[in-house]
């Protein structure tokens, strides 16, 4: 049996791997010169980096131990800061309830924590937020942020908001994000470059090679991870994202942020959203550092806007695959999905193409808003 693959990121190659193992001929097409997608290690200075922190984290164990099986993952706590410009300070993100007393608006704020209802349910981003931490603490952190982030006027186009929260919209106890998860980063300098390789490692990949509707007759199998709109050809109309411009900036000193924190967001006026300092997440050792600034833009497709209307479409796409055709991964099911999510939808679609029990069943775990998830699970 031929199976051909879309797309060498993490969904492309796992699935690769799992279905050359099981004694198919795989063929992966991938448009690029290289695999691994918006998750590849380039070097800048000297310094490994990627295009955004691609910091593994997740709840499952088992698809923790899948990939430190074939790249060793250094684990370490992480701190994550939002820069507000009104007080012109650095504070815990997500919000952080010990923080508060230290906030120029306290008693403003903490009037509108007391007076708090979350009886009604919310409709929609705003009053998600609003309704969570209160309007100032949503203006300070929250709602200039997340126009710049996603190139918007309102905020309220978003009707699926419950990812847009780190646990919990306000935060109390340590200042870890993502608590109680499985957080770090390959230890070796190339970071998952080595996972990629080693995926198709029996496998036949063809680089340079974009993919065409009337290709999807050449194999028993097409898997593919390449937006899906691209690959159903627009029929039903273009889906939006919005992505990043990166500008690498090497400073002369060993550290620039403090303790655990490995990069900072920017809730202001200012263009960019976010600065990573990427030894801090590499431990690359080197008497200067690297600095990645982000800036929205359009000129990639990186973040799925998250909508009823946008995921109805999704659906209507996918709906109409023919038979022995999938589509998965982030651009695939226009999902917000981590890399252990991505691992996970592998494993689900090697089962449906095989019939093959699913070692990772039921371990796709939610991430966002602990308290509008069960369990953590989607």
């Amino acid at each position: 049996m031929k199976a051909l693959i879309l797309g060498g990121g993490f969904a492309g190659t796992t699935v690769s791997h799992l279905l050359a193992k099981d004694g198919w001929h795989v063929q992966l097409w991938e448009k690029e010169a290289h695999l691994g997608g918006g998750c590849r290690t380039f070097f800048h200075g000297g310094h490994p980096f990627t295009y955004g922190p691609r910091v593994y984290y997740g709840y499952s164990r088992k698809v923790f131990e899948w990939i430190n099986s074939f790249i060793p993952i250094r684990r370490f706590p992480f701190e994550l800061q939002t820069y507000v410009e009104e007080d012109g300070r650095f504070y815990s993100y997500p919000i952080h309830e010990d923080d508060i007393p230290r906030m120029r608006q306290r008693e403003q704020i903490e009037a509108e924590l007391v007076a708090r209802d979350n009886s009604k349910t919310p409709e929609n981003f705003d009053e998600y937020w609003k309704q969570k931490v209160g309007p100032t603490l949503y203006e300070m952190f929250v709602n200039r942020y997340s126009k710049k982030m996603w190139m918007i006027d309102d905020n309220r186009i978003f009707d699926i908001f419950k990812w847009s929260a780190k646990d919990k919209p306000l935060e109390s106890g340590t200042r870890e994000a993502y608590k109680g998860s499985y957080i770090g980063y390959p230890v070796n300098y190339n970071g998952y470059n080595p996972y990629f390789d080693a995926m198709v490692k029996n496998v036949e990949v063809v680089y340079g090679r974009e993919f065409r509707p009337t290709m999807a007759s050449q194999a028993d199998v097409v898997i593919s991870t390449i937006p899906i709109d691209e690959f159903c050809g627009y029929k039903y109309g273009e889906l939006p994202y919005v992505g990043r411009d990166f500008t690498p900036i090497v400073l002369p000193c060993r550290q620039v942020f403090p303790g655990d924190v490995r990069f900072c967001h920017y809730a202001g006026p200012e263009p960019y959203t976010r600065i990573t300092e990427f030894k801090k997440i590499t431990y690359y050792d080197s008497p200067d550092s690297l600095l990645l600034i982000e800036t929205p833009s359009k000129k990639n497709k990186l973040y799925p806007y998250l909508t009823k209307a946008n995921t109805a479409l999704v659906q209507k796409y996918l709906d109409s695959l023919p038979e022995g055709t999938h589509s998965i991964g982030r651009l695939g099911t226009y999902k917000y999905s981590t890399i252990e999510q991505t691992i996970t939808q592998a494993f689900e679609c090697f089962s449906k193409v095989t019939g093959k029990d699913n070692p990772m069943k039921d371990e796709w775990f939610g991430i966002g808003d602990t308290s509008m998830m069960k369990g953590r699970k989607e």
